[in-house]
């Protein structure tokens, strides 16, 4: 129970003021928390992650805080060494286009690609 409502009951209680008041303030400080607006609880720690299985066998698994793989797509120079193997697998994916859905907010599997040969690439957030 709030602070404020405590106050109210005991001065119920105390009779300095009627039930009736008591309960119009008890009322007024409930519907001023309802309308209170809330505070965004801070998001949870999010990662991104890619996964790449060539048909070869090779293995790719890279799994980063999102806000330092937003640098890292923002700098045009990609994440280390995973421009390339996706070069070498033949596989072509905009990273601009997966810049903006991480900046708008987007959740879970975003790529999910599976080549004749065998490739598999995906790319989600967690």
């Amino acid at each position: 129970m709030s602070q404020e409502k405590l106050k109210i009951l005991e001065m119920i209680q105390n009779q300095v003021i009627s039930p009736q008041e008591g309960a119009e303030l008890l009322k007024a400080v409930d519907a001023d928390k309802q309308s209170a607006p809330k505070v965004a609880k801070k998001e949870a720690f999010k990662m991104f992650k890619i996964r790449i299985q060539s048909g070869d066998g090779d293995k790719v698994n890279v799994q980063i805080p999102l806000e330092f793989a937003k640098v890292a797509l923002r700098s045009k120079k990609g994440i280390p060494n995973l421009n390339k193997k996706m070069a070498n697998m033949d596989v072509d994916i905009d990273f601009d286009q997966i810049l903006d859905l991480i900046e708008q907010g987007t959740d879970g599997k975003i790529v999910d690609i599976e080549s004749g040969d065998g490739d598999t690439v995906q790319i989600y957030i967690e």
